[in-house]
């Protein structure tokens, strides 16, 4: 009965994190392109695309964590120093993961080529060009990496704190 209702309690926790991850998502973009387009006004290059995926990156991170903490994870964490380097730890790993995927999907496997020789409506080959299609898939894998990473090392269980 213990692993059923364990089960349920991740199922719930995996819910819980997907919708604070679509926050996220949307915390970082919202950054990212206005960052973008306020920083293009006064100067240009490609430092404000990586500057503003930074600083938009940041900014769904510090959601994620007060997010997670208070709600995904509340009956975990512990919200002591270890636990918020954990959690930068995990971050870090898992954008330095996506960008890896980035890069594999297009540059080794050509997926942004694919998706853009698909028979699909042009308004979707605008909205949804080959590099943000990978950037998305990229994102739907380190979504379960960054549960799995934070659910066995941030926010670990009660005993599982007293036995580290």
């Amino acid at each position: 009965m213990e692993n059923t209702n364990t089960g349920k309690k991740s199922l719930i926790q995996f819910i819980k994190f997907g919708l604070v991850g679509i926050s996220n998502t949307v915390v970082d973009m919202i950054v990212n392109i206005g960052l973008t387009k306020l920083l293009g006004l006064f100067a240009s290059g490609s430092w404000i695309t990586y500057f503003a995926k930074i600083v938009g990156y940041a900014c769904g991170v510090l959601n994620s964590y007060i997010l997670n903490s208070r709600w995904t994870f509340r009956e975990e964490r512990k919200q002591d120093k270890r636990e918020i380097i954990s959690f930068i730890a995990v971050n870090i790993a898992v954008l330095l993961i996506s960008l890896g995927l980035i890069w594999l999907f297009t540059d080794v496997l050509n997926l942004d080529d694919w998706w853009m020789r698909l028979a699909l409506p042009e308004w979707m080959h605008r909205f949804i060009d080959g590099r943000l299609f990978c950037s998305l898939f990229a994102t739907v894998i380190c979504i379960f990496v960054n549960f799995v990473l934070n659910k066995l090392f941030v926010f670990k269980g009660k005993d599982e704190k007293i036995k580290s």
